[in-house]
């Protein structure tokens, strides 16, 4: 096989048929960020608030599910989760789409840095806004609704972005498993051209994970300029 030139006009032709799979590729990555995010606020309760012989079980998780890396979790969940679900309970989880396990696979990734997160940013809460509020009668759904979530948010903002980031990435696994995505079909594609426009199709690729991280950016640095203008303003009339 011969390669050709660099050829444009290859990108825009396949860009369309990429921009189908889109649609797949974006409903694993909110899903699993939505989960991720979920079961991370979850683990870091537990780890905050949660009984004594709790703790130590759930920082031994979040410490193993950190140092495993995505594909090699994905792997896991996805030939080791029927496996145990059959064995457990009797269930047959072997018919789920395969996206599913790519959405647990990350979320669960997500879930253990995301509990990090959230611990620190509640820690660095002046504990003296809580006792204030617990003082004047504020039930536990209003400290965290008024106190806790905006302030801790805030703090986890920048950290919470680069890990979605990162689980937009990995999305990209998800072809591993045959799950047409922007990525399986870039491959697809790359393969009928004989692997002649290999590098084309990657391209355009990357420009559309480019596209997802820019707008994931965005997103996230909107909602740093609107709760640090809350919090500037509640800053002020405390003065």
């Amino acid at each position: 096989m011969v390669r050709e030139s660099f050829d444009v006009g290859f990108i825009i032709t396949i860009l369309p048929k990429l921009l189908r799979a889109l649609p797949l590729t974006l409903g694993i990555l909110a899903a699993s960020i939505l989960l991720g995010c979920l079961l991370g606020l979850l683990l870091a309760w537990i780890k905050v608030c949660g009984a004594r012989a709790l703790k130590a079980p759930v920082n031994a998780l979040t410490t193993l599910l950190r140092a495993i890396p995505d594909v090699v979790l994905l792997y896991i969940v996805y030939f080791g989760l029927p496996v145990a679900a059959k064995a457990a309970f009797g269930l047959t989880l072997s018919s789920w789409p395969k996206p599913v396990f790519v959405m647990l696979a990350l979320s669960l990734g997500l879930s253990a840095t995301a509990s990090e997160m959230f611990r620190s940013a509640y820690n660095s809460l002046e504990k003296g806004q809580l006792e204030a509020a617990h003082a004047i009668g504020m039930t536990g759904r209003q400290r965290f609704r008024r106190i806790i979530f905006p302030q801790g948010l805030y703090v986890i903002l920048p950290n919470l972005a680069s890990a979605c980031i990162a689980i937009t990435q990995a999305t990209a696994l998800a072809y591993t498993l045959g799950v047409m995505d922007i990525m399986g079909k870039a491959r697809v594609l790359d393969t009928n051209t004989g692997n002649l426009k290999t590098f084309e199709a990657y391209l355009s690729v990357a420009l559309l994970y480019w596209g997802m991280s820019l707008f994931i950016s965005a997103v996230f640095k909107g909602l740093e300029a609107k709760f640090g203008k809350g919090l500037r303003t509640l800053a002020a009339a405390a003065k």
